[in-house]
């Protein structure tokens, strides 16, 4: 098992901001990427955390990730908008996307806004959190299909065509927000890059081998594996819907190169694509008075807290319980990296010039 280092919250956010900027990001565009990948960290979701630096870095050298880019409304109409990331970081984009969203919602009441060529647009559950305690219902997803995309393979079939596209939803209730978050694959493929730097097997049932065969090893995944949809054909069905919604983004599109672009279809299958994020904003003052939903809510999950436990069970949690208890520990305990996760992230701190912060092992 892995050695940890431990780094302070603010310290690591820092960190984030001064490399990416060293990469040719604008300051207020990496500072928001930089504290995204903090809050996953200090939600306990360290799959879209820091872990990622070093892989957006590689983006970045890629050319994938256009660093400088900003997003813009190409299109708008009544309560629908469309935002192009123009190959820009994903968080940047889907936070200004999610900002006009709340705007225009309201104004009118709800809004629907989609986003294309954001990149990997990190934690979903963030965005919907983060409208939740400004008082609005919100839902994000995210989600690609297509022949060799992302991780995922369909129901029953034994070949990559689906990302995790993953869904969030909030809900308001005066305090802690109610928020649904998860992939539609029975782990995210960056639990599997989490289990992989700390040299760990995955639980049983996550992944398949090249061959289709079942794998408890991360490295079986990234040797051409394939992530499985959680509950067979409903989690298959969330996939696949995910995208599609996303495709809304597409409409238009032509370049098959084009991340969150609906490529037309050729004789041999290429660009059989699509792919995009989809943001439903809610203002429950729209139906009536919105004080009396959020007080209704809070109602309703303060009975749910008091449901008789199952054996064994200490406690009934709502959606996103866990995550606010895990931000409120590290917060005040810091944040423990893998020292693989530690060493890479170094490894591009040096090639950017930037020193690492202090650190304490576990």
């Amino acid at each position: 098992m892995a050695g940890y280092r431990i780094v302070e919250p603010e310290a690591l956010e820092v960190l984030g901001t001064e490399v990416f900027v060293a990469l040719g990001t604008p300051g207020d565009v990496g500072r928001e990427v930089a504290a995204h990948l903090v809050r996953a960290n200090l939600a306990g979701h360290d799959s879209h955390g820091a872990i990622r630096i070093p892989q957006y870095a590689t983006m970045i050298a890629q050319g994938t990730i256009r660093p400088a880019s900003r997003p813009t409304i190409t299109r708008e109409r009544g309560a629908a908008m469309l935002v192009d990331a123009g190959d820009g970081f994903g968080q940047f984009a889907t936070a200004f996307a999610l900002e006009r969203g709340m705007e225009r919602a309201a104004d009118l009441g709800a809004a629907v806004v989609t986003l294309r060529r954001a990149n990997h647009i990190g934690r979903v559950g963030d965005y919907t959190e983060k409208a939740a305690r400004r008082g609005y219902v919100a839902e994000v997803t995210v989600g690609a299909a297509g022949p060799g995309i992302g991780g995922a393979a369909p129901f029953g079939g034994a070949a990559r065509f689906l990302g995790t596209n993953p869904w969030s939803l909030g809900v308001p209730t005066g305090g802690e927000p109610v928020v649904v978050d998860f992939a539609t694959t029975v782990v995210a493929e960056g639990k599997v890059r989490v289990a992989r730097a700390k040299r760990e097997p995955l639980p049983p049932g996550c992944i398949v081998d090249k061959a289709g065969q079942a794998s408890t090893d991360p490295e079986d995944f990234y040797a051409g594996g394939m992530l499985l949809p959680f509950g067979g054909h409903k989690g298959y069905g969330l996939a696949l819907a995910a995208a599609l919604f996303g495709g809304l983004a597409a409409i238009g599109e032509s370049d098959p190169s084009m991340a969150g672009a609906a490529a037309p279809p050729t004789d041999k299958g290429e660009g059989d694509r699509i792919a995009g994020v989809f943001m439903l904003v809610v203002d429950p003052g729209a139906f009536g008075d919105r004080e009396a939903y959020t007080a209704a809510v809070a109602r309703v999950t303060a009975s749910l807290k008091r449901v008789p436990t199952a054996p064994g069970v200490p406690e009934v949690l709502l959606p996103g319980e866990p995550e606010a208890r895990t931000r409120v520990q590290r917060q005040r305990e810091g944040i423990a990296l893998p020292d693989d996760t530690w060493e890479a992230i170094a490894q591009v701190a040096s090639g950017a010039g930037v020193a690492m912060p202090a650190a304490r092992p576990s």
